[in-house]
């Protein structure tokens, strides 16, 4: 066969850029987008490892509200979120040095804090109030007397001696209405006399009533004012302008036998009031208390 000679004419010119790798077939479009999200996942799988690695290896370098002692930090390597509410209250209070108290910390309890940071030391500038020792003796001294001046009695001896209060006394002043009262609790305290308030009221000596209220009835009439309420509470907390009577008579009311058997067998103390008070000579008050 012959061979066929081309003709200046029929020579292809060679284009501009192209070289041998032209000859290669071209992948169709679909398949070249599929090999650029291919390789853009695989990059970002790569970045995200690439920081949880770092983040890992940043966890082993912190520390949560570090102190200087050798036991570890029950928060440390934990996700740990800032308190709120209670939790932040209470957060703060556990924080706070007692007072006078000197501690070694890093940072406080809400913070991530470096390794490597230098200890703060914190003294507490709370200072404890100090009472001094006048003051708490005054205190104690205080507390010691209305303790022992305080008197404790039955609901029944309370209202017993309200009773007789206002019937022998309401017309008096506060003054006198305390005085009928120390009188009773005068009696309470004397050996010759029953040992409670509704005994030495209701008592009755050859057939005689000591309080002539209980002998004609006006004990049960009388309807307790407030200032007879008030002379009894004063009582009990120990007020007493008695000087230590046991005895006490209204003249112009009493019958002249009484009269002269307070005259002639007590030692008068003094008047206040309506009332006179009168108390055992002082060789009988001797003789008791020996006895």
């Amino acid at each position: 066969m012959k061979k066929s000679e081309l003709t200046e004419n029929q020579i292809p010119t060679p284009v501009k850029g192209e070289n041998k790798n032209n000859n290669r077939k071209k992948l169709p479009a679909s398949m070249r987008g599929f090999v650029s999200l291919t390789v853009c996942a695989a990059a970002v799988l790569t970045v995200s490892g690439g920081l949880k690695i770092a983040d890992s290896f940043n966890r082993q370098e912190r520390v949560y509200a570090a102190a200087e002692s050798t036991v570890n930090s029950a928060y440390e390597g934990a996700d740990y979120e800032l308190p709120s509410g209670i939790a932040g209250v209470a957060s703060g209070v556990s924080g706070t040095p007692s007072a006078g108290a000197t501690i070694n910390r890093i940072g406080t309890s809400c913070e991530d804090v470096i390794v490597g940071q230098r200890v703060q030391k914190i003294t507490s500038q709370a200072v404890e109030m100090n009472v001094s020792e006048s003051m708490a003796t005054t205190i104690d001294n205080f507390d010691s007397n209305v303790v022992s001046s305080a008197k404790m009695m039955s609901d029944e001896d309370y209202q017993n001696l309200l009773q007789i209060v206002e019937a022998e006394a309401g017309t008096e002043d506060i003054k006198g209405r305390i005085m009928v009262a120390n009188v009773i609790m005068n009696r309470v305290k004397y050996s010759e006399f029953p040992d409670n308030v509704t005994d030495v009221i209701w008592e009755y000596n050859n057939g005689v009533a000591q309080f002539s209220p209980v002998e004609d009835g006006r004990i049960s009439e009388v309807t307790v004012s407030r200032e007879t309420k008030e002379a009894v509470k004063q009582v009990l907390e120990g007020v007493d302008y008695s000087k230590g009577a046991l005895f006490f008579i209204q003249k112009s009311a009493a019958a002249k036998s009484n009269i002269s058997w307070f005259d002639k067998n007590l030692k008068r103390l003094f008047k206040h009031g309506v009332h006179e008070f009168y108390t055992y000579p002082d060789e009988v008050l001797r003789e008791n208390a020996e006895n």
